[in-house]
């Protein structure tokens, strides 16, 4: 009998031991919260550790996370794969859905009367651009050739359209030869004169005046949308999704680490994670390593029982 308690007894109280230990020791990460005193000194380990810890804790987490998770590198290679993409991809093509399916005045939402009062003022700020856009367009060397081929078959059709004494008069003169060869400076000088005419301030006046009126009534329409105004076809809807896409990523990509240096990581996670309440931040921890703790646990209670088993077996060895 005494042999049999012997071998029962310090396993048993061993496990038990060492199962409430361990117990006691997860409980203390976070009890008490609030440092105790007894005749005013402070009795060891309290608070518990993550509390009086939480501050260094906080810094540590915040480091890590800027460190290793929320990284330029990281954040670059996600942006870049494709699942993401066509995720950034699908917010933007429901947010041009939303936007073309507006009247420009839904889109306005109640400050049409204040968008007009300032259309003109806008108008005359993108007037630079817009004179800009046409002389680089009329300069471009296929647009030239395009306007010279087209005066070459205009200068046909006007000769056509004369008697044959006229056209006889002007052959013998050789005008239409010279015409044709003069056609590359003819297409200059009207590209001259259309700068010229651009930049004073009368034409500028009358556009801008048009404009404005113009984009005053689409403002105030009600009737149709704006896709129906601009008359997007499907096509070119996915287009413009890809491009918006492209010119956002694009965007964010350049900017990362200035992102991440304007937000500071760092200093954001761990004041929020010190700003949590203790019993906040312990539901999060065991929610999160519940099942690892009791193992924990129960490894306490095996360790013990096999301490006991042990000095049993010692205790009766050395009898």
């Amino acid at each position: 009998m005494n042999l049999l308690l012997l071998f029962i007894v310090p396993p048993i109280a061993g496990a038990i031991i060492g199962f409430v230990t361990n117990v006691i020791a997860i409980r203390m990460l976070f009890r008490p919260l609030k440092e105790v005193r007894i005749f005013g000194v402070r009795l060891p380990f309290t608070p518990g550790i993550l509390p009086r810890q939480r501050k260094k804790l906080a810094l540590s987490i915040g480091s890590m996370v800027e460190r290793e998770l929320l990284t330029p590198e990281i954040l670059r290679d996600r942006l870049l794969r494709d699942d993401v993409r066509d995720k950034v991809r699908q917010a933007i093509s429901a947010f041009t859905e939303n936007i073309l399916e507006k009247t420009p005045k839904e889109l306005s939402e109640g400050s049409s009367k204040t968008l007009i009062e300032k259309t003109p003022y806008a108008l005359e700020k993108v007037y630079p651009v817009f004179s800009s856009a046409v002389m680089e367009f009329l300069n471009r060397r296929d647009i030239r050739l395009e306007l010279e081929s087209k005066g070459r078959i205009i200068l046909r059709d006007i000769m056509m359209q004369l008697n044959s004494l006229q056209r006889f008069f002007i052959s013998v003169g050789q005008y239409d030869q010279t015409l044709q060869e003069k056609m590359p400076n003819i297409i200059g000088d009207l590209a001259s004169g259309v700068e010229r005419i651009l930049k004073e301030d009368k034409v500028k006046k009358s556009i801008l005046n048009t404009a404005s009126a113009s984009l005053g009534k689409m403002i105030e329409n009600d009737a149709k949308t704006i896709n129906a105004l601009i008359n997007l076809s499907p096509e070119e809807k996915i287009k413009l999704d890809d491009y918006l896409t492209d010119k956002l990523t694009g965007a964010v990509n350049g900017k990362i680490e200035y992102i991440l240096s304007s937000i500071d990581v760092k200093t954001l996670v761990s004041d929020r994670i010190d700003s949590l309440d203790m019993l906040r931040v312990e539901r999060i921890i065991l929610d999160v390593m519940s099942n690892q703790l009791k193992w924990v646990e129960l490894f306490g209670g095996v360790l013990g029982f096999l301490l006991g088993l042990f000095q049993a077996g010692l205790t009766y060895f050395l009898r």
